[in-house]
C-alpha cells in the first residue's frame, strides 16, 4: 500500500474514533439527563398524590389532583400507587399492586425516596417520614424522551458516516498535497539514466525534510556521474591501449617463430605466448563489450532485425568454429506473418549473445546434437536452445550470469565466466530475458524471450 494511501486512512480512523467517542460522550450524557429529568417529573407528581393523602380536609383533596391534571402534562402509562406501612419497621401492611424487589421498599422507607427502572416503565418511590404512614409509588414510561434519544442517535450515526466520508475526502487531498513533492522527485529521477546524469533535481525552498532528500539525491547523482565519466573514459581508450601491446607481442611473436635457426625450443615457446596473447585479447574484447552493454544503449545503432535470418547467421558462425557440429534449426512453428518475426535491436550485439549460448551449446556437448527451435507469438519471440551436454549442478544454477563464474564441472573446458553475463546484458538491453533450466549431465535448455515488433 502507498504511504499516502496509509496516511489518508489512519488519518480518517484517528479522526473517526475521535467522532465515535464525542458521539457516545454526548448520547450517554443525553440519556442520562433525559432520565433524570423524567424522574424528578415522577417525583414531583408522588409529591402531589402524599399531600392529597395528607390533607386532613377530605374535601380538599381534588384539588391536588386538579393541579396535578391541568399543570402538569399527563405521562403516557402514567400510575400511582399509595401503598400503606408499618411506621415503625417500614413493612408493607399489604402486598403491593406493584412487583418490585424488596430493596426498592426499604430504601424508599430509610432514605425518603428511590428510583428504578425495568422494561422500559421508571419508578420512583416517595416517604414523608414519620408523621406517615404510607409511601407513594409513580411509574410512567418515557416515551418522548426515548424518541428524542432515538432521534439523537440518528442523527449522531449519520454525523459520524457523512462526516467519517468527508474527513477521508479531505485527507485524500492533504495527503496527496504533502506528498506532491515525492512524486515530483520520483518523476524527476525516472528522468535520469546514464546519458543525462547532469540533471539535478529541484530542492525548493531548501529547509525541509523533501529539500534534504532532493540534495542527497543530487549529491549523489554528482559522485555518479564522476564514475560514469571515469567509465566512459576507460571504455573509450581501453581498446587501444590494451590491443596496441597485445598485436606487438603477437607480432614479435610471429617473427620470432619465423625466424632462420630458432631452435624447436625457441619455436615452443613463441607459440606459446601466441597463443597466450590471443587469449588475452579474447579476454580483453569480453570484458569491454560487458562493459559497454551496462549503458542503456540508445547511442547505439538499432533496426529490424529477422530473427530466423539471425539464427541462420549463428549457425554460419558456429559452423566455422566448431565444424563438426551437429546444430539443427527448427522453424515449424513460425507464424504466417513474416513480420512478427522481427524485433528492434543492434545486429553486432544481439548476434554476439545468441552465438554465446549456441556455441556454449556445442562446447560444454562435445558436439552432441544441438537443437534451435523459433516460436513466435502476437507479441513476444522465444528462442530454445536446447543441448545434450554436461549440463549445470542444480546448486551453481542461480550463479551462471554472476561475471567470472564457471560451474564446478567446467574444468576441462576454456572460458573466462563472461559469456553468459554478457548474453544477459545485451537480451535485458533488448527488452527481453533468458532462462535456464539444466541438472547436472542432463543436458541444458537455454529459451531466450524477445519482444516482436510489427
Amino acid at each position: 500500500m502507498r504511504i499516502q494511501n496509509k496516511i489518508t486512512i489512519l488519518f480518517t480512523a484517528i479522526t473517526a474514533a475521535i467522532m465515535l467517542l464525542l458521539s457516545l460522550f454526548v448520547y450517554y450524557f443525553a440519556a442520562r439527563s433525559t432520565a433524570q429529568n423524567f424522574y424528578h417529573r415522577l417525583e414531583v407528581r408522588a409529591k402531589i398524590v402524599a399531600q392529597a393523602i395528607l390533607e386532613d380536609n377530605k374535601s380538599n383533596t381534588h384539588i391536588y389532583y386538579r393541579v396535578k391534571e391541568e399543570q402538569l402534562e399527563n405521562l403516557p402509562f402514567e400510575k400511582d400507587y399509595a401503598i400503606k406501612l408499618h411506621p415503625r419497621t417500614g413493612e408493607l401492611q399489604e402486598p403491593s399492586p406493584v412487583k418490585l424487589p424488596g430493596d426498592f421498599y426499604q430504601k424508599v422507607f430509610t432514605q425518603g425516596s428511590a428510583r428504578f427502572v425495568r422494561d422500559s416503565v421508571l419508578y420512583t418511590g416517595l416517604y414523608l417520614g414519620k408523621d406517615a404512614d404510607f409511601m407513594v409509588i409513580t411509574a410512567a414510561q418515557d416515551v418522548y424522551g426515548k424518541e428524542e434519544l432515538q432521534n439523537l442517535k440518528q442523527a449522531l450515526l449519520t454525523g459520524f458516516l457523512v462526516f467519517s466520508v468527508l474527513v477521508f475526502t479531505i485527507g485524500k487531498v492533504f495527503s496527496r498535497q504533502i506528498f506532491q513533492p515525492v512524486r515530483d522527485i520520483i518523476h524527476n529521477v525516472q528522468r535520469i539514466s546514464a546519458n543525462n546524469l547532469h540533471l539535478r533535481l529541484n530542492t525548493g525552498n531548501g529547509k525541509d525534510e523533501i529539500a534534504e532528500l532532493a540534495i542527497t539525491f543530487n549529491d549523489m547523482l554528482g559522485r555518479l556521474e564522476a564514475i560514469f565519466e571515469t567509465q566512459n573514459n576507460f571504455i573509450s581508450n581501453a581498446s587501444h591501449e590494451f590491443r596496441t601491446p597485445l598485436t606487438i607481442i603477437s607480432g614479435e611473436a610471429e617473427l620470432g617463430m619465423q625466424k632462420a635457426g630458432a631452435s624447436p625450443e625457441q619455436v615452443a615457446s613463441f607459440t606459446l605466448i601466441l597463443q597466450e596473447a590471443a587469449r588475452l585479447n579474447q579476454l580483453v574484447s569480453s570484458l569491454l563489450s560487458l562493459a559497454q552493454t551496462g549503458f542503456d544503449g540508445k547511442k547505439l545503432p538499432w533496426e529490424k532485425i529477422r530473427l530466423d535470418e539471425l539464427l541462420w547467421s549463428v549457425k554460419t558462425t558456429a559452423n566455422q568454429i566448431y565444424p563438426d557440429n551437429k546444430i539443427t534449426l527448427d522453424f515449424n512453428n513460425l507464424p504466417e506473418e513474416a513480420d512478427h518475426l522481427s524485433t528492434l535491436g543492434n545486429l553486432p550485439l544481439l548476434q554476439m549473445a545468441l552465438s554465446n549460448v549456441v556455441l556454449n551449446a556445442c562446447k560444454y556437448s562435445s558436439n552432441q546434437p544441438v537443437a534451435i527451435q523459433l516460436e513466435a507469438t502476437k507479441k513476444v519471440l522465444i528462442i530454445t536452445v536446447t543441448d545434450q551436454g554436461i549440463g549445470i549442478p542444480s546448486a551453481e544454477l542461480g550463479q551462471v550470469f554472476v561475471p567470472f563464474f564457471r560451474a564446478s564441472n567446467t574444468s576441462s573446458f576454456e572460458g573466462h565466466g563472461i559469456g553468459l553475463p554478457l548474453t544477459l546484458n545485451i537480451i535485458r538491453l533488448h527488452k527481453g530475458s533468458i532462462d535456464i533450466q539444466a541438472s547436472e549431465q542432463s543436458g541444458t535448455v537455454v529459451k531466450i524471450y524477445l519482444p516482436v515488433i510489427a
